[in-house]
């Protein structure tokens, strides 16, 4: 499989909503269900609803064609990644409660190509670039009764990045489907990521960079994406540290977009095993839904530490 960085360079803000009618909430990172429902959405637009069944099918026999991590910050040429959550920062921040406070580590720094870092609130940086990574702001809106024409204001809150600053994420993608993957994520670009797009918000011009596969041998695999453990992943001894995430939401799909999908409960990014895991799609189809199976991607991106 072909291995691809993608930066992602917003044009406008985003939002990246975590709880359910709470619009004054976002997040700045994406989750990597949220990316493969994105491509598969857009897949489906590109190619047909024939052609995206098959994929399906293919994901929920165990048939990865593509695999794609979660999406964090990059300043430049410098890209994050969670912090491993076994990591104690103390010696290279030098102060308990800046280290205590980081989420996402330089590649840099964790290749060990970088011995030194700049802590910006949850950012440890290679370098100083200046600035604020990533603003986070809150937008006014009204909304009118229908009956009594009374006005109720509610905040929308969003993230505008840098102009050197944006996403990425990793990519692998089998040569058979590269050409369709690829296409359907310039179309997520223009159909935006992430909530509010009917404002325009989430749109972005990917950048495909391809890079060597490092499957070198470990004792630590760092987890870049969401994880869901399959019937043949052996977890006993294997966790070095983790963190659990419940992931719901609502359907999106032509035939329906107000239907909640069935609660999972998965690993969260940043989690450390001792060897390598496969990890699974979950069917969270709703009960009474019979549009299209809905797939909860659930699939390890694993980078050896």
């Amino acid at each position: 499989m072909k291995k691809y960085r993608v930066k992602l360079k917003f044009k406008g803000p985003v939002h990246f909503g975590y709880k359910e009618k709470m619009d004054n909430l976002t997040e700045y990172v994406v989750h990597s269900d949220t990316i493969f429902s994105g491509i598969m959405c857009c897949y489906s637009l590109l190619y047909g609803e024939d052609k995206t069944d098959k994929l399906v099918e293919n994901f929920a026999s165990g048939v990865c064609l593509f695999e794609n991590s979660s999406a964090f910050v990059y300043v430049g040429e410098d890209y994050l990644l969670p912090r491993p959550i076994n990591l104690d920062l103390y010696d290279l921040v030098g102060d308990y409660k800046k280290a205590k406070k980081v989420k996402y580590v330089s590649e840099s720094i964790l290749d060990d190509k970088c011995r030194s870092g700049v802590c910006k609130g949850q950012f440890l940086l290679k370098e100083d670039y200046g600035g604020d990574v990533v603003k986070i702001s809150e937008r006014p809106r009204v909304v009118l009764d229908r009956v009594s024409n009374s006005s109720n204001i509610y905040y929308i809150s969003s993230c505008v990045f840098d102009e050197n600053a944006g996403l990425w994420f990793y990519l692998k993608v089998d040569p058979s489907i590269e050409r369709e993957i690829l296409a359907a994520i310039r179309l997520l670009g223009d159909e935006g990521l992430g909530g509010e797009r009917t404002y325009g918000f989430g749109c972005f011009k990917p950048n495909f960079i391809e890079v060597k596969d490092d499957e070198k041998d470990s004792n630590e695999y760092l987890l870049l994406s969401l994880y869901s453990p399959s019937q043949d992943d052996d977890l006993k001894g294997s966790l070095l540290g983790y963190d659990f995430i419940e992931r719901g939401g609502y359907v999106y799909s032509i035939y329906g977009s107000d239907i909640k999908k069935r609660r999972v409960r998965m690993l969260a990014e940043g989690s450390v095993f001792r060897k390598k895991l496969r990890g699974t799609v979950v069917d969270v189809t709703p009960e009474g839904f019979d549009g299209h199976r809905v797939l909860r991607y659930g699939v390890a991106f694993l980078k050896p530490l």
